[in-house]
Formats: C-alpha cells, sequence, structure tokens
C-alpha cells in the first residue's frame, strides 16, 4: 500500500484532546487509494489519532491491536489479554445473534478508549455533549464526528466486558433507523446473551416508581428518546421500561425469531416502531405499556413530538454513509450505554 499522505494538519486539539476532521482525512483516503486499500489507510489514519491520545493521558496507557480492535489502555496485562479476546468473541456473538441484522460493514478497527481515571473520562467525552446537565455515564459510542469508537471508565476493571457488549451492540445496529428505547433494549439483551448479566430488575418499589412516573407527557419522551437524557429516575426508569418491554415482546408474544429480527429491521424512530408493531405482532406499543402500567394514553404519537425532538432523534440513528469512511451510522444520544451520534464510517 501507498504511504499515507501527512495528516497532521487535520488532527485537530480541542478542548485538550485529539478530535480529527474525519471528513477531510477521508476525502485524503478516498481519492489517494484505491478501494482495495481503505481499510488500511483508515487503520494508518486512527492510529495517528489514538497516539495523541495516549500522548495526551501520558502514564502507561499503551495501544493494543486485535484483528477487529484498537484498545488504548493502562490496564496490566492479565486485564488487557481479557479485553482482548472478549471484545473479540462479543463481537462475533452480537453479529450472530442478530444475523442479518447487526453490522460490522465499514473501514478501520473498533477503537475502545479505556479510561482510568473518571476525570479523563469525562473530560473527553464532555466534547460531544451540548452544555448543561447530563445523566451520569458508565460507557458511551461517540462519533468522534465521523469516526465511531467506544469510551469508558475502568477505575476498578469490574464491568469493562459488559460495557462494552452494551456500546459495541449500538454500533452494529446503528446503520438502521432503529427507535432509542429498541436500541436500548437490544443493547441490553445482548449483554444477557453474552455476559450472562441480570439486568432486568423489577420490584415493587421500582414498580411503584413506574406508576408514579410515566403518564400521557412522559411516555412521549420515552418514544422519543428524551427521557434518558434526563437525569435521576427518568434516566433510570427508561432503561428498564425498554427492557420490560422486549421482555413482553420476546417472551409473553412468544414471537418467533423470525418475526422478532423482522421487527427489528423494520422499526424506525419516526413512530417509535409503533407500525412496525402492528404490522408484525398485530398490536400497539401502547397495548404492551398498558400490559404493565393498566390504563392510560401509552402510544406513541409522533404529531405532538417537539421538533427539535424529531431532529435529534434523526441526527442520531442510522442512514446510509458516504463511500471511504470509516464506520459506523450513527446511534442514540444520551448517558449510560447511549451513543453520542455513532459513525466508524
Amino acid at each position: 500500500m501507498a504511504m499515507l499522505p501527512d495528516i497532521s494538519n487535520h488532527l485537530h486539539i480541542k478542548q485538550g484532546f485529539c478530535h480529527p476532521d474525519w471528513a477531510a482525512i477521508s476525502e485524503i483516503i478516498e481519492r489517494g487509494f484505491p478501494e482495495s486499500e481503505w481499510n488500511s489507510a483508515w487503520e494508518t489514519a486512527s492510529r495517528g489519532w489514538i497516539d495523541l491520545i495516549r500522548d495526551k493521558l501520558g502514564g502507561d496507557y499503551r495501544v493494543y491491536e486485535t484483528t477487529n480492535f484498537m484498545i488504548l489502555s493502562e490496564a496490566p496485562m492479565r486485564v488487557i489479554k481479557d479485553a482482548c479476546r472478549s471484545y473479540e468473541d462479543s463481537l462475533t456473538r452480537i453479529l450472530a445473534s442478530l444475523a442479518g441484522i447487526a453490522s460490522d460493514e465499514g473501514y478501520g478497527k473498533h477503537v475502545v478508549m479505556m479510561f482510568a481515571s473518571i476525570e479523563d473520562y469525562y473530560s473527553y467525552i464532555s466534547y460531544f455533549y451540548s452544555e448543561g446537565e447530563h445523566s451520569m455515564s458508565g460507557g458511551v459510542c461517540l462519533s468522534g464526528e465521523g469516526y465511531v469508537h467506544f469510551a469508558l471508565p475502568t477505575t476498578d476493571y469490574s464491568s469493562y466486558r459488559t460495557v462494552l457488549v452494551h456500546e459495541l451492540s449500538h454500533g452494529c445496529l446503528g446503520h438502521l433507523p432503529i427507535p432509542p428505547w429498541l436500541n436500548e433494549a437490544l443493547a441490553m439483551r445482548m449483554e444477557q446473551v453474552i455476559c450472562g448479566s441480570d439486568t432486568l430488575q423489577l420490584d415493587q418499589e421500582l414498580y411503584d416508581k413506574h406508576t408514579a412516573h410515566w403518564n400521557e407527557e412522559t411516555i412521549q419522551k420515552f418514544w422519543t428518546g428524551q427521557s434518558w437524557d434526563v437525569p435521576g429516575d427518568s434516566n433510570e426508569l427508561s432503561y428498564n421500561l425498554a427492557q420490560v418491554l422486549w421482555r413482553k415482546i420476546e417472551v409473553d408474544l412468544a414471537a418467533p425469531r423470525e418475526e422478532i429480527l423482522h421487527f427489528i429491521s423494520s422499526a424506525h424512530w419516526d413512530d417509535a416502531g409503533e407500525g412496525a408493531c402492528r404490522s408484525v405482532f398485530e398490536l400497539s406499543l401502547g397495548d404492551l405499556v398498558m400490559d404493565f402500567l393498566g390504563e392510560g394514553s401509552w402510544n406513541p404519537e409522533p404529531t405532538k413530538w417537539p421538533i427539535k425532538a424529531l431532529v435529534a432523534t434523526a441526527d442520531n440513528t442510522g442512514g446510509s454513509l458516504p463511500s471511504g469512511q470509516p464506520r459506523k451510522p450513527p446511534a442514540i444520544p444520551g448517558g449510560t450505554g447511549h451513543s453520542v451520534q455513532a459513525c466508524r464510517k
């Protein structure tokens, strides 16, 4: 492969960290290399980016590579070896579990930044969030303004497998115009399948919180994904309600795998998946919520959604990619386990 031209002018330092101009780098790669060499070119470009992040963090940070991943971490070697193995295995199992739905199309490797300091973690990801109060985060899938990558704090090395499975699931579903609640439900389901995590917790106290919180207004914020961006009970209950709805589809309806995959592939953010639910399962999403919360106005009502909510959801859900860019198309915004406009092209 021909040598990648100097891209240092496109490796911008913003708020203390390197945030490249991926559009400019994409143009260099697409114009300067045949498509058969794009993957190698993107790997070279991303190494230059990660090296600058490593130099910024200092300490014992190193970059480790596997077939599909580039991992930045200062974790002990035992953790690194386990992460390299488990991340590759997780990618394989996500693609198999959601065969025909999940996708790993794109150029370059999946970049994972494992921050040893919670302060460094929040300092890095704050660049991708608007000003204001946001939910606490245990890991995110970020666009990097063009190159999807994953960031997570690893202060005690207790959850790096589970968090990556969750975020990687978002990345592998990012090409779909998937509703936020379904995106989150599937990411948590992959945690269960791959890591054995019992992520669905529900007792009387939590159920009482649900009945007190959800109403005609707040349920619409759930359908648009806005409820995840509200710290406190709204964020926690949104995750839990998404799991409950998925459990009703997978267990209570006992829907065949083919129907479930058809629902996932056809569900669209513009109606929260309502049309797909009626078409595939012959019931409304509101019926599923009613079975859990009782009578109420639970159906998605897109005509009542604020324009800014529609725009935010559209900007953070799947779409087509131009040629010659790294993976992957956008997923959803927000706090723990959410992605902020993912795109590894």
